[in-house]
C-alpha cells in the first residue's frame, strides 16, 4: 500500500511544473488553474494596509499620455447581426499569446496585538544591503494607456445578450471595472446595431459595471482552454482565438461569477493576459518583499511601476512612520503578536538617530524583514546545510531525496534549483530555500491524477464526490432550499447533487391559484422551503464545470405528477442542452469513462420497464431488450431489503409512478429497487442501488450479503446516503462504506463536520475533480469458484511522525480584540489500531502565549497503526484559549483534515480552512511528515 505512493510522483513534464517564464495556456485550464491562481497568490500578507506611505516620498505629477482604442472590426458587425448566425463569421488567426510573467509563490505572516513588558533579543540573520531607492528590485508592469481611460474595447457575451464592455483599470487602486457601453441620449433606439459598432470614444460607460481585483480573480480560461464555454454559447471557433473567461469571487454576493469576453483582435487578447499577468507578479513581489498590497503604494510609486516618467514634485509630505503607525499597520494586517516585541524591533531598527522622529522607508523594510524571520527555518537549514552559509544544488539534491522523499531526476532538479537561484548565482540563501518550500513545486500531497489516463477507467471503478440533499441549506426538517446549496457543492468539485421534485407552488406565489402548479425541488412533507426548478437546472448548468471538467451526475428523486415529470423532461432538454446525456456514445455494454464523458452531464433516474424481457450479454451482464434507460428510485423509499421501523415518519409515502419519458433520460445510471444480488436486474451493466445508512449497516453485519455488497460493487454502481433522522444534517464517517467499494457515498455538505471534512480530503488528491480511482484491490473481481478475493486483504502497520513546527497568519476568532493563545488538537481517523508513543499524549500541543502570528512548536506525534486499506485521515483541529497557560474557554480557529498516505513526506506546508470549510489563503501549518510500513 505505501509503496504505492511512488505512483503519485508528480509527472516531471506536467504543465503544473512547468519551469518555463511564462505560464503556458495549459496552466490556466478550467481547473487545474483555479488551484494555482488560488494558491499562488497565497502570499505573506492580507494587504489591506492603510495608505500609510502615502507620500513617503515626494509626490510627483502625472504626466498625461494619449492613446488610441481598438479599431471595430468587420466581424463584430456579424457578430452582432440580427440573424446571430456565428457559423458566417470570417476567420481569424490563430496563434496562441503567451501568458507573460512568472507564476509567483510564497507566504509568511498574519494576525495579532497585546501588551506584556517582556525583553527580546533581536538579531539580523542573513541581513542584507537596503536600496536607497524604494522597490529597486520589481519588475515595471507595462500597461497601455487605455486600461486607465477608456478601457479596452470587448465584447461581453452571455446566454442572454452579447454587449461591449470596456475593461477598465483603476489608476489608485488597481481594481477591475467591465462597464457596459451605450451611446448618447439623441442616439435613436433603431439604431441599436449601430450603438455597439460605433468607435468606442462615443460611449459613455454605464453604471451597472463588474468590478473585482486580481486577488478575486480565481480562474482564467482562453482560447482553446476555454472552447467548453464557447460551445456553451454557440460561439464559432472562429472566435477562439479571441475568446477568455474569466472567473472571479465577488464579494459582495459572496459566490463566485463567471465573465465571457472577446477580444477585438488577437492582439488585444495578448495584450489584456500581459497586463492580468504583470499586476499578478507586481501584486506577489509587494507582499512578498515589502508586505504592501497594490493600494498601498502612493502615486509617485504607481508611476514607477506602469513605467511612466514624471516631474518632482517640490512637495513632500510624510518621510516617517511612528510607532503609532506601526501598530495601525499591525492592526490592519491582524499581525498577532505583543506590542512590547515590536516597540523591541522598532527601537532596534531606528538605533539613537531616529526613535523620535520613526523609521524612514529604507528602515522600516529592514523592520519588515525582521517581522519575517523565521527561526523554525533557520533551524532547518543549519542541520541540512551545516557550517555551510549557502545551498549547494548537492545539498539541494540530498534534501529532496532524504528527506523530502522525491524521486525526480537530477535534470529535473536542476531546472527547480536554478529557478530559485539569485539572479545569475548558483546557490539558495534561506530566503530562497522558504521560496521553495512554499512554491507549487513542494506541495503537500501526491497529485494522484498525473496524466490523463488516470481518468480512462469505467465510471464504476472511481470513488465519486457526491452530495445528499444538494439544494438545503440546514436542517432537513425545517431549513430553506436554495440553490445556493448546488453552487457551492459545485464549487468545491461535488459530482452527484441530488434534485427532490414534487408538484407544489414556488414560495411567494399564490398557492390558490391552481393553474402555477409546477414542479419545484423540496424536501417533501417537511417544513422546508421550495425553489423552482429552472432555476436549479439553470444553476447546475451554469456551475457545472467550475472546478471539474469531468461528468457530472444529477440523481433525481421524482415525487410529482406524470404531467410535471413532462415538464421536467422539457426543462432538462431545454436547459441542459447538448452537456446532457440522451443517448448511448456508443453500442457497447459497459459504462463509459470520465474522459469519454467530460464536460456531459449524467441523469440517475427510476426504471420503470419490467425485468422480465432482460436477456444475457456476452460478458455476464444483462440487458433489457427494448431500452437502456437509466433511473433512481425515491432514496427514502428504498431499503436494501431491510424494512424501515423508524418513529419518524414525516417524509414517509407510496412511490410515485415514473413515467418512461422520463425514466429513458437516464442512459448510464438506473436506479433500481435493491431486492436481490443475484436477481437479473441486480447483473444489468447501468443499475444502481440506493440504500441508506441504516440498510446498509443492517447488511454489512452479514457475512454473506457483505461480501455480496463487496462483489457486486467491482463491476456496478452502489449509493448509500445519510438517515432520515439524522434531522440536523449531520454525516457519517464515509470511510465505512469507500472500504467496501460504494462509488457515490453521499454527505450533507451544509454540514461541514467531521464526516465532511473526510469526504472533501478524499478528492484533494485529484485537486477536486471528483473522481478518485478506486484501490486496485476494491477493483479486481472475485473468483467465481468462491467469495475470496483474488487479492486478499492484509494486514498493515504503519509507523508514522508528525511533528508540528509552526503556523503562520492564524486568524483571531470573531469578536476577540487581544492577541491569541493558539494551540492544536491532532487526531487520527480510519485506523483500526492505534498505540502512541510515549510522549504523544495528550494529543495537543502547548500554548503558545499571544502569538498568532508565527508561533511555533516544533512538537513530535508520533505510533504505529494498523490498518486493512489506506482509508486513514489525520485531523488538525486549530484552537484559540482565553488562557497563555491553560486550556480554558476554547475557540476553534481553523480545521485541516487529510488522508495520511496522500501526504508528502518531509517539510510541508499545509493550507488551512475556516469552520465552514473555506480556505483560508493566507494561513498555513508547517509540518515534518514521515510515515513507514513495518
Amino acid at each position: 500500500m505505501l509503496s504505492s505512493k511512488n505512483d503519485h510522483s508528480v509527472d516531471e513534464n506536467s504543465d503544473l511544473l512547468e519551469l518555463s517564464d511564462s505560464i503556458s495556456p495549459s496552466d490556466i485550464s478550467n481547473h487545474s488553474f483555479y488551484g494555482n491562481f488560488k494558491r499562488s497568490s497565497s502570499l505573506p500578507i492580507q494587504s489591506n494596509l492603510p495608505t500609510l506611505f502615502n507620500n513617503l516620498r515626494a509626490n510627483d505629477r502625472k504626466e498625461s499620455s494619449n492613446s488610441g482604442t481598438s479599431p471595430g472590426r468587420s466581424w463584430l458587425r456579424k457578430l452582432m447581426s440580427p440573424s446571430n448566425k456565428l457559423n458566417d463569421l470570417g476567420s481569424m488567426e490563430n496563434t496562441k499569446p503567451g501568458w507573460a510573467g512568472k507564476n509567483a509563490n510564497s507566504k509568511s505572516l498574519g494576525d495579532n496585538t497585546n501588551s506584556e513588558e517582556d525583553s527580546y533579543d533581536i538579531s539580523l540573520d542573513n541581513e542584507r544591503e537596503t536600496s536607497a531607492y524604494p522597490f529597486k528590485d520589481i519588475d515595471q508592469v507595462k500597461i497601455p494607456p487605455v486600461f486607465f481611460k477608456e478601457g479596452l474595447s470587448l465584447l461581453k457575451v452571455s446566454h442572454k445578450s452579447k454587449k461591449r464592455t470596456f475593461f477598465q483599470i483603476g489608476e489608485k487602486d488597481f481594481q477591475f471595472s467591465l462597464k457596459n457601453a451605450y451611446a448618447s441620449a439623441s442616439t435613436t433606439a433603431s439604431s441599436g446595431l449601430y450603438r455597439l459598432l460605433t468607435p468606442t470614444s462615443s460611449y459613455q460607460p454605464k453604471n451597472k459595471s463588474y468590478e473585482f481585483s486580481i486577488d478575486d480573480i480565481k480562474a482564467i480560461s482562453y482560447q482553446k482552454d476555454a472552447s467548453n464555454y464557447r460551445k456553451e454559447l454557440h460561439v464559432s471557433k472562429e472566435f477562439e482565438s479571441q475568446w477568455l473567461t474569466i472567473i472571479y469571487f465577488d464579494k459582495k454576493k459572496k459566490k463566485l461569477k463567471t465573465i465571457h469576453v472577446i477580444a477585438d483582435t488577437e492582439h488585444d487578447l495578448k495584450k489584456l493576459l500581459s497586463v492580468l499577468s504583470g499586476l499578478k507578479k507586481l501584486r506577489n513581489n509587494l507582499a512578498k518583499n515589502y508586505l504592501l498590497d497594490l493600494n498601498d503604494i502612493d502615486e509617485t510609486q504607481r508611476n514607477m511601476f506602469i513605467g511612466r516618467s514624471q516631474e518632482e514634485n517640490e512637495k513632500e509630505i510624510r518621510k516617517f512612520l511612528s510607532f503609532n503607525d506601526i501598530l495601525k499597520y499591525s492592526k490592519r494586517l491582524n499581525i498577532n503578536m505583543n506590542p512590547t516585541y515590536l516597540r523591541t524591533i522598532f527601537n532596534f531598527v531606528c538605533a539613537d538617530s531616529s526613535v523620535d522622529r520613526g523609521l524612514d522607508f529604507d528602515q522600516f523594510k529592514q523592520f519588515v524583514s525582521i517581522l519575517k524571520t523565521r527561526h523554525d527555518i533557520t533551524h532547518i537549514w543549519n542541520s541540512t546545510c551545516g557550517e555551510n552559509k549557502s545551498m549547494t544544488f548537492d545539498i539541494f539534491k540530498n534534501f529532496m531525496t532524504d528527506v523530502q522523499k522525491e524521486s525526480f531526476t537530477e535534470e529535473y532538479l536542476r531546472k527547480i534549483f536554478r529557478k530559485f537561484c539569485i539572479e545569475d548565482k548558483n546557490y539558495w540563501i534561506p530566503e530562497n530555500f522558504n521560496n521553495f518550500l512554499l512554491s507549487k513545486y513542494s506541495t503537500s500531497m501526491y497529485n494522484a491524477a498525473t496524466n490523463e489516463s488516470y481518468f480512462d477507467h469505467p465510471l464504476n471503478e472511481y470513488f465519486i464526490s457526491s452530495s445528499h440533499n444538494t439544494y438545503l441549506m440546514g436542517r432537513q426538517v425545517a431549513g430553506d432550499s436554495s440553490i445556493e446549496g448546488y453552487i457551492k457543492a459545485l464549487q468545491r468539485g461535488c459530482r452527484c447533487v441530488e434534485v427532490d421534485i414534487w408538484d407544489g407552488y414556488i414560495d411567494g406565489m399564490d398557492d390558490n391559484d391552481k393553474t402555477n402548479n409546477e414542479p419545484i425541488v423540496s424536501h417533501g412533507r417537511t417544513f422546508t422551503s421550495s425553489i423552482s426548478l429552472n432555476n436549479v437546472f439553470k444553476t447546475i448548468k451554469k456551475y457545472a464545470f467550475i472546478t471539474s471538467p469531468f461528468p457530472l451526475i444529477i440523481s433525481l428523486e421524482i415525487n410529482c405528477s406524470i404531467d410535471n415529470q413532462l415538464k421536467v423532461v422539457r426543462t432538462l432538454k431545454e436547459v441542459l442542452g447538448d452537456t446532457l446525456i440522451t443517448q448511448p456514445i456508443d453500442d457497447k455494454f459497459t459504462l463509459p469513462t470520465p474522459l469519454q464523458l467530460k464536460h456531459k452531464i449524467l441523469l440517475k433516474v427510476k426504471k420503470t420497464s419490467p425485468f422480465s424481457d432482460l436477456i444475457a450479454s456476452e460478458n455476464g451482464n444483462y440487458v433489457s431488450s427494448t431500452t437502456t434507460t437509466t433511473t433512481s428510485f425515491s432514496e427514502d423509499n428504498g431499503s436494501g431489503g431491510v424494512k424501515r421501523r423508524s418513529s419518524f415518519s414525516i417524509r414517509r409515502r407510496k412511490a410515485r409512478k415514473i413515467t418512461d419519458t422520463l425514466s429513458d433520460l437516464g442512459i448510464y445510471l438506473q436506479g433500481v429497487k435493491f431486492r436481490n444480488f443475484s436477481l437479473p436486474e441486480s447483473k444489468t451493466f447501468n443499475h444502481c442501488f440506493s440504500l441508506s445508512e441504516k440498510s446498509i449497516n443492517t447488511m454489512l453485519k452479514d457475512d454473506i450479503k457483505c461480501t455480496s455488497i463487496d462483489k457486486h460493487n467491482r463491476k456496478y454502481f452502489m449509493r448509500v446516503y445519510p438517515s432520515n433522522i439524522r434531522l440536523k444534517s449531520s454525516n457519517f464517517l464515509p470511510m465505512k462504506y469507500w472500504s467496501h467499494g460504494v462509488q457515490m457515498v453521499a454527505t450533507n455538505w451544509q454540514t461541514y463536520d467531521l464526516g465532511q471534512q473526510i469526504n472533501e480530503s478524499l478528492f484533494e488528491s485529484t485537486n477536486r475533480r471528483g473522481y478518485v480511482l478506486k484501490p486496485e484491490d476494491l477493483r479486481k473481481p472475485l473468483l467465481k469458484s468462491s467469495n475470496r478475493s483474488i487479492v486478499a486483504k492484509r494486514t498493515i502497520k504503519t509507523k508514522f511522525d508528525i511533528e508540528i513546527i509552526s503556523a503562520h497568519q492564524l486568524p483571531k476568532p470573531k469578536g476577540s480584540v487581544s492577541a491569541i493563545n493558539p494551540f492544536i488538537n491532532f487526531d487520527i481517523t480510519g485506523a483500526s489500531d492505534i498505540v502512541w508513543d510515549r510522549g504523544s499524549a495528550p494529543l495537543r500541543t502547548s500554548i503558545i502565549p499571544e502569538n498568532g502570528f508565527n508561533p511555533i512548536w516544533n512538537e513530535k506525534f508520533s505510533g504505529t497503526i494498523t490498518t486493512f486499506d489506506d482509508f486513514v485521515f489525520v485531523r488538525f483541529l486549530i484552537n484559540a484559549s482565553s488562557s497563555i497557560s491553560e486550556v480554558e474557554e476554547i475557540q476553534p480557529i481553523g480545521i485541516l483534515v487529510c488522508k495520511l498516505f496522500d501526504l508528502k513526506k518531509g517539510y510541508r506546508y499545509l493550507p488551512i480552512n475556516d469552520l465552514l470549510g473555506e480556505e483560508l489563503i493566507y494561513s498555513t501549518l508547517f509540518v515534518k511528515i514521515n510515515y513507514y510500513e513495518l
